[in-house]
């Protein structure tokens, strides 16, 4: 699973380090574009949905068959959160709402499919809320942090920072503590909490 809030940076960072380990994953955004494509009578509303949909189900099918599945979300929302089970998620944040928002529009302004600002401030708070409920159950988490932005000169974003790596309940690493930014400072303690249970 790789989740975040809108314009974290999942398919830009991600995304590409998956594809460069050869890891094929199914992102919402094509599939949207694929469907949109394919049947042109149709909204972005309706194509969003219907890819909703079809990575719902093969995430089911993946769950139900014990297959291999890598998958994008904002994990915003119940429904995912609750079919997930045992997963190796990879989450990227940013430091503030509103960084999530300038992306967002950065992403529009190049081309890229928009998001309204109020959807991406309740999935800002109740992402981070389910991938807490959920850390007890994950195989593995990585959780970085992406809020530098790129290099103006040269358009090179930097790596993202890992924040903490968490393996079957247990802590395994984690960036030093005065650098763990804002947003992801519930998220340590509840793995923290976690380590000291499991």
């Amino acid at each position: 699973m790789l989740a975040g809030t809108n314009g974290a940076g999942k398919s830009s960072l991600m995304g590409a380090m998956l594809l460069q380990r050869g890891v094929e994953y199914f992102n919402p955004d094509h599939a949207a574009q694929r469907i949109l494509s394919a049947n042109p009578g149709i909204s972005q509303l309706e194509a969003n949905s219907a890819a909703w949909h079809e990575g719902k189900r093969l995430l089911e099918r993946a769950i139900t068959e014990k297959l291999d599945f890598a998958f994008e979300t904002t994990l915003g929302g119940k429904t995912i959160a609750n079919l997930l089970d045992k997963a190796l998620s990879w989450y990227v944040g940013l430091d503030s709402v509103e960084r999530h928002i300038a992306r967002v529009r950065s992403r529009v302004a190049h081309g890229g499919h928009d998001i309204p600002e109020g959807k991406i401030r309740e999935r800002y708070t109740q992402s981070r809320l389910n991938l807490i409920r959920l850390l007890p159950r994950l195989t593995e988490l990585l959780l970085y942090d992406n809020s530098e932005e790129a290099d103006p000169r040269t358009g090179m974003a930097p790596e993202p920072e890992l924040v903490l790596r968490l393996v079957q309940g247990k802590v395994r690493e984690t960036c030093e503590l005065t650098r763990v930014p804002e947003w992801a400072k519930p998220i340590l303690a509840a793995a923290l909490k976690l380590n000291l249970t499991s």
